[in-house]
């Protein structure tokens, strides 16, 4: 039977801890990017489109990350038609008293791929990446 110094099996646990650790980040992080990416698709494909000329409301849509590591922030939004949105998403009552229904696309994307995500990364930090 081979024996093993508390000192020596102490750092190898240390490493081993380490190791698992940057795995999970780095699970973690791709499932993040992941997840953000299949909401971006869906929005652009599930928002309403206009009848008149190609620039459209799904098209306004973008990815940007922000920080790094298990800081980082991804943050989806409309870079040109940010001041629409939110009408579109929620409805509104227009000057001439017409209801406009909501014809939402955001919520519905954040509600259909966020649980997943997060089985998942419960998944990844159970198991290790």
């Amino acid at each position: 039977m081979e024996t093993i110094e508390i000192a020596s099996l102490t750092k190898e646990v240390e490493k081993a801890v380490k190791d698992y650790s940057k795995d999970v980040e780095i699970a973690v992080l791709n499932k993040l990017e992941e997840t953000a990416d299949k909401i971006l698709d869906y929005i652009k494909q599930n928002a309403p489109r206009s009848n008149f000329g190609n620039n459209h409301l799904g098209d306004s849509f973008i990815k940007e990350s922000f920080g790094n590591g298990i800081d980082k922030t991804i943050v989806i939004y409309s870079k040109t038609k940010g001041s629409i949105v939110h009408l579109v998403e929620l409805g509104f009552k227009h000057r001439s008293g017409k209801l406009v229904a909501a014809r939402p696309f955001l919520r519905p994307a954040y509600d259909e791929l966020t649980p997943k995500m997060v089985e998942d990364i419960k998944k990844i930090i159970s198991g290790g990446g």
